[in-house]
């Protein structure tokens, strides 16, 4: 089964169509000093709305310390390989949109750096929610998608799951050496834009 006919597709953009290199130890290891917890941050976001379920005044020095990390990696994003050939593809055919668990003026910046965000006509980060479930239906319901003629493109078992939970196929780029149970698994963006989902 291939993608011919989607009309609708939502991506996720870190480790998917990008690659940045967040200093994630040292984040994990300056939040757990903030906050004086020893959580692991592994799920991330599940740990950190944890805490914040408990002190919400720590939701915005943990977010600050979020976006001064990422901030230091934006100029090392780079797209992966055949991402741009992915994009330019399926925009043609399709509507597309991105969700992502980096903050809002990262995602900005690293889509004006990268010259891919007229690509998509809606975008959704962790500001508008840190659950994917609920950024992939926001995004589907932003594109007013038929979720039948839609699919989503990601790398993560959460990204599966969340596939999953809003009914939508689930397009793998998995470059570990494992086989979850996806719609389909390719290893690379690049091979990807190879195959039917980019090409039917």
């Amino acid at each position: 089964m291939g993608g011919a006919g989607a009309r609708y597709v939502v991506f996720d953009m870190d480790g998917t169509l990008i690659s940045l290199p967040v200093e994630w130890d040292k984040v994990r290891a300056e939040l757990q000093r903030l906050t004086g917890t020893s959580l692991t941050f592994n799920p991330f976001f599940l740990d950190f709305q944890t805490i914040v379920a408990k002190d919400p005044l720590l939701l915005g020095p943990m977010m600050r310390t979020i976006d001064e990390y990422e901030a230091k990696a934006v100029p090392q994003a780079r797209l992966e390989e055949g991402a741009t050939d992915v994009l330019d593809a399926l925009s043609r055919k399709a509507k597309l949109s991105l969700v992502t668990m980096q903050g809002r003026e990262a995602c900005d910046r690293i889509l004006e750096a990268l010259g891919i965000g007229g690509s998509f006509a809606s975008r959704f980060t962790r500001e508008d929610s840190m659950d994917r479930t609920t950024q992939l239906r926001t995004a589907l319901e932003s594109l007013e998608a038929n979720v039948a003629e839609a699919f989503f493109v990601g790398d993560r078992i959460n990204d599966l799951n969340a596939a999953r939970a809003a009914g939508v196929r689930f397009v793998m780029i998995r470059k570990r050496q494992d086989s979850p149970p996806a719609d389909a698994i390719y290893r690379s963006m690049a091979e990807f834009a190879a195959s039917p989902w980019v090409k039917g």
